[in-house]
């Protein structure tokens, strides 16, 4: 959408003069403020000047594949690969290298297909600017700008290049970016007038000329530099508490190992080359090496379904941990609970003198028609263009805009400067309060300060209240109009007069209610927190479902005993009229005197220090640069539906991920034990080959995990892997006790079977083998499960694939002279595996119930519950309130657990840059492509 400028200004014709000389973008040239570039001359700059982004090291596919090489896990697969070269176990060694390459073929296909997916949803991520081209405003991509552009920065917006201040507000600028610096900086002022790429703008509006973009620019240079020399890896805690487990549990595996080595060699009998290969055998086994793939796959895929789906993207990997386990969500009224489309109430207009429509007139020309965004001024404007009368009034006086101070989340309020016929006159818009006495709450710093004359009228000012009053409790929101008949900056003892009331209605969203039963049924409790009136925030509450305990965040301000503020936060339902330091100090109080995950919601400058402090910072639809840069999650879709559906995603992600760890870890148990136990009482040793098809067959089989159904839990997901350890042990525990029992008692005793572990023969080995693979195959149907197994459905994909590696290994067991056993002990083992499976996950079930993790709640759909018919009763809300804090006391998170961890690695050489190569281990979704934008660094907790 464009809309046409006003008419230049002297000054601004002779800048538009003087931009003839040189070319365009080049060192001096001017641009015209008002008409901005020409497309030809777009063009010209940028062929001279290039696009404003900075390369990044794009990753070769081969690099991608190599990675899968390195690790942990592939590490000890090649040792076992150079240990049967030394020992010259040609066919031992050539399958290992085919498990390597396999695995990494594997492995990079999904890797590959997981960063496609989230390289798709980062183009979406890339910030917006007004542009002035061929004399039109339009919305441009930042990644579009050119050096000499004209440009309009707002607060809130990232500097999106090197700007020149040309016109507007004294920008307050944000460099902490740059200089490190608390304190924001004037520009223009003592620091020059040129606002530098990546800070951020705190306050005002005005217009400037891109100077320098791209890598010309001085954090695009830096970033460029830092870029080529390291990149950045985020690992969740959660990720880091299982990378530890699966380390430790291959760690205790190794010692296994090294006595199953020591024990053969004791053996005089056994050849050193045999010893090494059984050891061998035991190590393989205990490798799961896939465990990373999928729970890197899964998390990827899960954040590029949430993007696409759900319309929430993920800003880092970690969010995706933070999101599942949110027990309260601090979210503002305007644009997310509310449809944020207001409307003036033109009818209902309170103006104490003269006529009602001057009151739209004065709040027309304290508008700027540029912020197309902003649901306040397009709501006026939309009003006045649709007010022929207003229209005709303000022709008939003359007025005319000249200078702007736009909107400050601390002062509240805006001012504009008028012409009209020779006059002059100076227009406040904002909060009515700040535009009955700027001093109201205490003095802020705001250029200019006043008093209206009707302050000193008790009277007046009683009646005011009560209108006020009275339409915030119709569920109106107000803004405030007064005027001074001359120019201020001019005569700062000049009187102002209250004008009128402008009322506007904003409403609750159609599924804001339904949404917020939703997240309630998910035990997360919604605070609403507004900058709107108590008033209207308590009626916005009672109509969208929640407790009308809305408390003023003045309360918060004045309460000074800690204990009683901590407790006022905790039991309200939300607060209104607060500043961006209640919002903050709300977040904090929850987050760290809790311990509870909190989600905070968002959109302009002022609340980036807020959505920078909670766990789950979400920027909603349509929010500011500064906004964005500080949140985990950003909204595509407006209201609070999107939440719901990411908080729901982000609970199933995280089910499978902890499904496929305790099955995993369950297996290398249960093989390495039952493997070692095998050894060191019969000396019997599986071949080598066959536990390496066992576990390559078991890590390709478990790949349609990362694409598995799985329900999420009504309880939020924490970050607690004592129930997974403590599942996966009773797997092991049992799985390997039945084995030893089923060889030991049941096969040894039966001569039919041919299995006879002293010997240790064929037939023998290929009934072991036979009966692992189905142990280990079937374990994943009731490790996903929470409950009983028939009770979740797995994935058409999982269950075709276990099938086909169970089919598989029982034609190799038949029909391989190698695994070769008679049909009957086939038949047995089959038989046998299916009774332990079903004893099995009917034992999980009482296990998860001894150790606290039984009676899972789960959430079978992402759909929104049904609201009840009949409005609840505040007690009744009371009553429900309480059990959902029940729940939240139980879902604090450790102290230590309460930040994920960061690595780097130095990619000026090749390994690094391997090690580097994926988008989807790194942790962070990349913004298009475009460092400079992406100032998260500087502004995350």
């Amino acid at each position: 959408m464009s809309m046409k400028q006003p008419e230049a200004s002297l000054e601004d014709a002779e800048l538009g003069v003087a931009s003839g000389g040189g070319q365009p973008g080049s060192t001096g040239w001017v641009t015209d403020p008002v008409r901005g570039l020409t497309s030809a001359q777009v063009e010209t700059s940028r062929e001279l000047n290039g696009r404003n982004e900075i390369p990044r090291h794009v990753t070769p596919t081969w690099m991608l594949f190599a990675k899968q090489f390195i690790g942990f896990m592939p590490f000890l697969i090649e040792a076992a690969a150079i240990v049967s070269l030394a020992v010259e176990d040609w066919p031992d060694f050539g399958i290992i290298c085919a498990m390597l390459v396999i695995n990494a073929c594997i492995g990079f296909r999904e890797e590959y297909h997981a960063k496609m997916a989230l390289e798709e949803l980062s183009g979406s991520l890339e910030s917006e600017v007004v542009v002035m081209r061929d004399g039109m405003s339009k919305a441009l991509p930042v990644s579009e700008l050119v050096s000499g552009d004209v440009v309009m920065l707002v607060g809130g917006n990232v500097v999106p290049a090197d700007i020149k201040w040309l016109r507007g507000d004294v920008m307050s600028i944000d460099t902490a970016a740059l200089t490190g610096e608390p304190i924001p900086r004037k520009y223009p002022g003592e620091n020059g007038d040129v606002m530098l790429c990546g800070t951020t703008c705190r306050a005002g509006e005005c217009y400037g000329q891109c100077v320098a973009v791209g890598t010309h620019t001085e954090m695009g240079q830096a970033q460029a530099d830092v870029f080529a020399d390291k990149s950045t890896y985020v690992v969740s805690v959660f990720q880091a508490k299982i990378m530890t487990i699966v380390q430790v549990t291959v760690s205790c595996s190794l010692c296994l190992v090294i006595a199953v080595l020591v024990f053969e060699l004791l053996d005089p009998n056994v050849p050193t080359q045999e010893a090494i290969i059984a050891a061998l055998v035991i190590l393989i086994a205990a490798i799961p090496i896939a465990l990373p793939l999928v729970m890197q796959v899964v998390l990827a895929l899960g954040a590029s379904f949430l993007a696409k789906e759900h319309h929430a993207i993920v800003t880092s990997i970690p969010a995706l941990q933070d999101i599942a386990s949110m027990s309260i969500l601090c979210s503002d009224k305007t644009g997310t609970l509310t449809t944020a489309k207001m409307s003036i109430m033109v009818d209902s207009i309170y103006c104490p003198e003269g006529p009602a429509l001057e009151v739209l007139m004065y709040a027309f020309l304290s508008a700027n028609a540029d912020k197309k965004d902003d649901p306040i001024d397009k709501a006026i404007v939309t009003a006045f263009n649709d007010s022929t009368e207003a229209q005709d009034m303000l022709k008939a006086k003359g007025y005319k805009q000249t200078n702007l101070i736009g909107f400050n989340p601390e002062v509240k309020r805006v001012v504009a400067f008028v012409d009209h016929n020779g006059g002059k006159m100076t227009i406040a818009k904002g909060l009515v309060a700040k535009v009955l006495d700027t001093h109201a709450g205490g003095e802020d710093s705001g250029e200019h300060q006043w008093v209206v004359e009707q302050k000193k009228d008790n009277k007046f000012i009683e009646k005011l209240l009560e209108q006020d009053k009275a339409l915030s409790k119709a569920g109106y929101k107000t803004i405030a109009i007064s005027v001074c008949d001359a120019d201020y900056n001019e005569n700062p003892n000049a009187k102002w007069r209250f004008v009128g009331l402008l009322p506007m209605l904003d409403p609750p969203r159609v599924d804001t209610a339904q949404t917020i039963a939703s997240l309630h049924h998910a035990n997360i409790s919604v605070k609403m927190i507004t900058g709107d009136h108590v008033n209207v925030g308590k009626e916005t509450a009672r109509l969208i479902g929640l407790g009308t305990n809305i408390l003023p965040g003045e309360q918060i301000r004045l309460t000074t005993d800690k204990n009683v503020k901590n407790e006022l936060i905790w039991e309200a339902d939300g607060f209104a009229a607060v500043l961006p330091s209640d919002k903050r100090e709300v977040v904090m109080t929850l987050r760290n005197d809790y311990g509870i995950v909190c989600g905070m919601t968002g959109d302009g400058v002022n609340d980036a220090p807020a959505l920078s402090a909670a766990q789950v910072g979400i920027a909603v639809e349509g929010a500011t640069d500064a906004a964005k840069n500080a949140a985990d999650l950003i909204l595509t879709k407006s209201g609070l539906s999107p939440i719901y559906g990411a908080v729901i995603e982000s609970r199933r992600i995280f089910a499978k991920v902890k499904a496929y760890v305790v099955y995993r870890i369950a297996a290398s148990i249960t093989l390495v034990i039952t493997l070692s136990c095998i050894v060191f009482i019969s000396r019997c040793t599986v071949d080598s080959l066959m536990i390496i098809i066992l576990a390559l067959l078991n890590d390709i089989s478990m790949i349609p995990v990362a694409y598995d159904n799985a329900f999420a839990t009504r309880k939020p997901q924490m970050a607690n892997v004592l129930p997974l350890v403590s599942l996966s042990a009773f797997y092991g525990a049992i799985q390997t006790g039945i084995a030893l029992i089923y060889f030991y008692v049941i096969s040894n005793k039966s001569p039919e079977l041919e299995f006879d572990l002293k010997t240790c023969d064929g037939s023998t080995q290929g009934q072991i083998w036979l009966y692992l693979v189905l142990a280990t195959e079937l374990m994943i149907f009731s490790a996903r499960a929470p409950s009983f197994f028939w009770q979740s459905m797995p994935s058409l994909m999982l269950i075709v694939s276990v099938l086909a590696t169970v089919v598989l290994g029982i034609i190799l067991t038949l029909f391989i002279p190698k695994f070769g056993s008679p049909g009957k002990s086939v038949g047995f083992i089959i038989l046998a595996n299916v009774i332990v499976f079903l004893i099995v996950d009917m034992g999980k079930v009482g296990f998860r119930y001894m150790i606290g993790d039984g009676n899972v709640e789960v959430i079978k759909t992402s759909d929104l519950i049904e609201l009840p018919k009949e409005e609840e009763t505040e007690a009744t809300k009371a009553l429900k309130k309480r059990m959902r804090y029940e729940v939240h006391r139980g879902s604090v998170v450790a102290e230590e657990d309460r930040a994920p961890s960061v690595v780097s690695f130095d990619t000026s050489t090749l390994i690094g840059k391997i090690r580097a190569a994926s988008t989807v281990t790194d942790g962070f979704i990349k913004r298009g492509g475009k460092a400079s934008f992406d100032a998260r660094s500087s502004v995350r907790r």
